[in-house]
């Protein structure tokens, strides 16, 4: 098939804290090769969280013509 090109913007994603509400969860370790888990810190109630292959923040990339969601 031949390529595609269309214009798009990246768009931060951040995920925030099942406890406390307010702050961002942040990466606090290596991701564990065998399992793929990510250990991550809130930034402001230091709640701790596992992620399995997702890094927080990270950043996506969406066509203009599609919005922000």
């Amino acid at each position: 098939m031949p390529e595609i090109k269309r214009l798009v913007q990246p768009v931060e994603v951040n995920y925030v804290c099942d406890k406390c509400g307010h702050g961002m969860m942040v990466s606090a370790g290596e991701m564990n090769p065998a399992t793929g888990e990510i250990p991550h810190k809130c930034m402001i109630c230091s709640y701790r969280q596992v992620f399995k292959w997702v890094s927080y923040p990270k950043i996506s990339y969406v066509g203009l013509d599609e919005g922000n969601s």
